[in-house]
């Protein structure tokens, strides 16, 4: 686990240096994801930044790639005020995740007068899972073509807890802040493998090349918990 309030000094000079390197076009900026839910893993998990623009444009891009180029494991969000609403109705369920965790490191906090919309959230939901179902699907059909079966598992843990997370939340229901925690609701509410989850934690954080018989043992774990969400979703949003 990574200690929140550690990060947030550390990330002090990177904030100072896009003000320098931005000015008044650096509108905002904020911390999101494991490390504000508290479940980072030290040395794997991403620093996730929201920076959003007076304007956005190759100038503004330039500056901030001369900002982060030297800085390892740093994932910007870069966006612009002029369409951000429309961006959060785009990509509603990311945003709604931004929205549950985040740290606001520099300007006025962007999500403050900003709307939900739940039913584009489902839909945007679904799409999602879908769409990494089709990729996991891909990724192991290929596998002896592009030998990166293992480092699509370990990259897809994250969207597979978020959004199965997303699922139950859009349900009403509480949801541990902790990827570990969360398993047992996945359990109760998809009938899926828990082990299997747990496995995967376990290999997202010591990932390593995998045979084609090893990748066939992991597919035929993990597919089911994809299907599974996606077969919820159809049995219980009707509209």
């Amino acid at each position: 686990m990574t200690d929140t309030n550690a990060t947030l000094q550390s990330l002090e000079p990177l904030v100072a240096d896009l003000r320098a390197a931005l000015g008044a076009n650096l509108y905002s900026c904020a911390l999101y994801g494991s490390i504000v839910r508290g479940n980072a893993i030290p040395g794997v998990s991403d620093i996730n930044l929201l920076i959003l623009l007076e304007k956005s444009d190759p100038a503004a891009h330039e500056a901030i790639a001369s900002v982060l180029g030297p800085r390892r494991g740093i994932d910007p969000f870069i966006l612009g005020r002029a369409g951000f609403a429309r961006s959060a109705r785009a990509f509603a369920p990311k945003f709604a995740s931004i929205r549950r965790n985040y740290k606001i490191l520099h300007g006025p906090d962007p999500f403050a007068d900003l709307a939900g919309d739940p039913r584009m959230e489902r839909f945007l939901c679904e799409q999602a899972v879908r769409n990494l179902r089709l990729r996991m699907v891909y990724a192991f059909v290929t596998r002896e073509r592009h030998k990166s079966y293992g480092r699509f598992l370990a990259r897809m843990v994250t969207p597979l807890f978020l959004r199965l997370a997303e699922i139950l939340r859009l349900e009403g229901l509480d949801v541990p802040v902790g990827f570990e925690g969360r398993i047992a609701a996945f359990e109760k509410q998809f009938a899926v493998d828990g082990a299997a989850l747990r496995d995967l934690l376990a290999y997202k954080a010591a990932p390593s090349a995998l045979s084609s018989g090893q990748a066939r043992n992991w597919h035929e774990r993990i597919f089911p918990v994809v299907d599974a969400a996606a077969e919820w979703i159809e049995a219980h949003w009707k509209e």
